[in-house]
């Protein structure tokens, strides 16, 4: 079983955890510009087992989950904690990308021909008000502060830990949530897989 990614990655590292928690036999590779042909998607992270690939994270971490006997979002509380910090994730990633540090950059930019006449302005404007929103959300929810973790408490520190060294999001005044960052950060297998920055 081999894991392709990068180890900034967010989704990269869920797997990771997924997989080290695990105790099945597997190995990380770093993606090149060889190995991303393998993908599916042209994306990461993507897993190969024998003749077996997989795309997408969440699929990779039920499949490490299921594979050593272990739950995959056993609950809806679990199941929706994971589905807003995904949500959250996706956008901030995608306004990281941008490479835009705020609405103004995107003045003169003409907007697009498409039926809803796109508007790169209002577009990136829409982002932010949804990670915001999200990000409210998420320190209104019950955390775990201690083990085990469940596989949507495992994503959210996945988006905050990424937002925490990428700069994207300002934890100021989520109390919750840096107090659930702080203590995640103790556990071995998050612990392992931080990005070496």
């Amino acid at each position: 079983m081999k894991l392709y990614g990068v180890l900034t990655s967010p989704y990269v590292r869920h797997a990771r955890v997924a997989l080290a928690e695990s105790n099945l036999e597997w190995q990380f590779e770093q993606v090149t510009l060889d190995s991303i042909s393998k993908s599916p998607t042209l994306r990461v992270p993507f897993l190969t087992d024998g003749s077996l690939t997989l795309s997408d994270s969440s699929v990779i971490v039920r499949y490490a989950r299921e594979q050593s006997g272990q739950s995959y979002l056993a609950t809806v509380a679990d199941h929706e904690l994971f589905a807003l910090a995904t949500s959250v994730l996706d956008t901030a990633v995608n306004v990281y990308l941008m490479n835009i540090g705020d609405s103004a950059d995107l003045a003169d930019v003409p907007t697009g021909a498409s039926a809803i006449g796109f508007n790169p302005k209002t577009y990136f404007e829409r982002q932010q008000e949804r990670i915001a929103v999200g990000m409210h959300e998420l320190e209104r929810c019950q955390l775990s502060f201690s083990q085990p973790y469940t596989d949507g408490a495992i994503r959210l520190a996945c988006l905050l830990d990424w937002a925490t060294y990428r700069g994207t999001i300002d934890l100021s005044g989520k109390d919750n949530l840096c107090r659930f960052l702080t203590e995640i950060r103790t556990w071995p297998p998050f612990a392992d897989t931080a990005p070496d920055l």
